[in-house]
């Protein structure tokens, strides 16, 4: 009897059609797995973006918690080609008039000429003093705060190409540079910084044992007091100076021409000697601090309109409840007063309509900062007031609680030591002038200073949170562990975790199942290809019979 080779075509039957039918049927749970992955991978990818848009809206956040964006400052010169400038601080605040005399300038000196660069100069040694020069005493006196500079210079650099390479490794405050005059090489001697207190003198140990004369390595010897041809073998081509200008009609010296320590908060850039006063504005910079706003606000109805979005019928989380919870969370923090001040966000221009979209009214902000220049920081920042002057506040973390803490100081800071006491009478922590908040204490985190010499009893200091920090530390908590957004994409992606172990074994049962049901019908193929074979037979003996 001859074999089967492929089933079906020993008894005709549609065995191929018959297996994919009955597997197709066996496979409805695997396709259920599938169709249940895909939609966690949705969610997961929603969550995904309700996340960045958190994230979004926590950068526009912290911008608020920052001091210098709640009160950006612009200062408007005259003539910023003569004096232009630059504002950090709110005590920079106001009109100034500025004239200025004299540019600071940096010492420059040429020394005597050679031939070339590669011409022998002598050795011995360099020492370059830095210091004021003083022409009316003829005295030079030196910066106590630079120590002077010996440089060597022995067999190889001997050269003036030598010696210029040996000054600028030396790091001496001067910088060296060879330049050609046309008639020679001459070593150009320049402070690095301007001022009258960072000129120099270059004095010479001479191997040919004259240190002041013109030749060998003296030639480059330069002492402002001393004479011609004697120790002072150099051009003064620029003479070290101040800028000498006036702030209002007071005097102002300074070394440099980036002065940042004439009024605090503001760094002034002078460029000019002027001819006519410059008029500097020092204001808030209105712009800026809107920009930040209408970051804030955007960012904001962007994940409210996420959230949103997700509670509509049909909508991949619609039957979820975390889109709902965190709409009604981040609503909750905004719609909160700072208690201390008794004031929110409506106080400064921002409100929320009837479907819960943020909006800023410019007007109303203006006027708000026009009456209250400091109401920015007090609904937005984590700010503190203090019953004593000395006490200075300089900072809180997420787990400082608000509230009005005492203040007793055991141990003063005296310039040098450490200081000791309590906050809220538990023992604080002391660096310097410094005392922070007890790690478990709901002061903890809390920081100020104390000022020189004071102790005893300091008071007390009020802290409160204001609504950008809360909402800053809000939104850290989703994504912490147990959080409402990590706790969401863990259990989703643990799900997907067993779907992926389900669709394993529902695939190994059906490849057992298909095996099985392949070789059911093999043999039933056989067993009715054999049949029909027998009754083949049997008709052709009859029908020989009946003849």
């Amino acid at each position: 009897m001859p074999s089967i080779s492929s089933a079906g075509i020993g008894s005709g039957l549609d065995i191929e059609g018959i297996i994919s039918s009955l597997m197709a049927a066996e496979r409805l749970p695997l396709n259920k797995v599938s169709t249940e992955r895909t939609a966690i991978n949705t969610k997961i990818s929603i969550y995904g973006i309700i996340k960045n848009s958190f994230a979004d809206l926590k950068t526009a956040t912290d911008k608020l918690t920052n001091l210098s964006n709640l009160n950006p400052l612009k200062a408007t010169s005259t003539d910023d080609k003569v004096v232009s400038a630059t504002a950090s601080s709110a005590n920079a605040k106001g009109s100034y008039s500025i004239e200025v005399s004299q540019l600071a300038k940096a010492q420059s000196v040429a020394t005597l000429g050679v031939a070339t660069a590669d011409t022998v100069v002598g050795t011995g040694s360099l020492t370059i003093t830095l210091g004021s020069y003083d022409s009316n005493t003829n005295t030079f006196t030196d910066n106590a705060d630079k120590t002077p500079v010996t440089i060597n210079i022995g067999a190889g650099q001997q050269t003036l190409e030598g010696v210029r390479q040996a000054i600028n490794e030396a790091n001496a405050g001067v910088n060296a540079s060879i330049v050609n005059d046309g008639a020679g090489s001459r070593l150009v001697l320049t402070s690095k910084d301007t001022g009258a207190v960072n000129g120099f003198k270059l004095e010479v140990a001479d191997d040919d044992g004259n240190n002041t004369n013109v030749a060998g390595l003296s030639r480059l010897a330069y002492d402002p007091t001393a004479l011609a041809g004697s120790g002072k073998n150099a051009d003064t081509l620029q003479a070290a100076q101040n800028a000498n200008f006036t702030i209002n009609n007071l005097p102002v010296s300074k070394a440099s021409n980036t002065v940042s320590d004439a009024v605090e908060g503001l760094t002034l850039n002078l460029k000019a000697v002027t001819t006519t006063p410059i008029n500097l504005e020092v204001g808030l910079d209105d712009a800026a601090l809107k920009t930040t706003l209408d970051g804030f606000v955007t960012a904001y109805n962007k994940i409210r309109g996420n959230l949103k979005d997700q509670q509509q019928k049909d909508a991949t989380l619609s039957k979820e409840t975390t889109p709902s919870s965190l709409e009604r969370g981040l609503r909750n923090i905004l719609r909160e007063q700072v208690a201390q001040y008794g004031i929110g966000l409506s106080d400064i221009g921002l409100s929320f309509d009837k479907d819960g979209v943020l909006s800023l009214n410019k007007s109303k902000l203006d006027t708000a900062v026009a009456a209250d220049p400091a109401i920015l920081e007090k609904v937005f920042s984590n700010t503190a007031t203090t019953t004593d002057a000395r006490v200075k506040f300089l900072g809180a973390t997420s787990k400082t609680l608000e509230g009005t803490y005492a203040i007793n100081v055991s141990n003063a800071y005296n310039g040098s030591n450490t200081i000791a006491g309590t906050i809220n009478g538990v023992a604080a922590t002391g660096v310097s002038s410094t005392l922070s908040g007890a790690v478990g204490d709901a002061s903890e985190g809390l920081q100020f200073s104390v000022a020189q010499d004071a102790s005893g009893n300091m008071g007390s200091i009020t802290f409160s949170k204001g609504l950008a920090e809360r909402l800053s530390d809000w939104i850290n908590t989703l994504s912490d562990e147990g959080g409402a957004l990590s706790s969401r994409t863990d259990g989703l992606n643990s799900r997907k975790l067993r779907l992926d172990d389900q669709e394993d074994r529902l695939n190994l049962r059906l490849e057992q199942v298909e095996k099985r049901y392949r070789a059911q019908f093999s043999a039933l193929d056989s067993m009715l290809a054999s049949m029909q074979q027998t009754s083949s037979y049997l008709s052709q003996q009859l029908a020989a019979l009946s003849r």
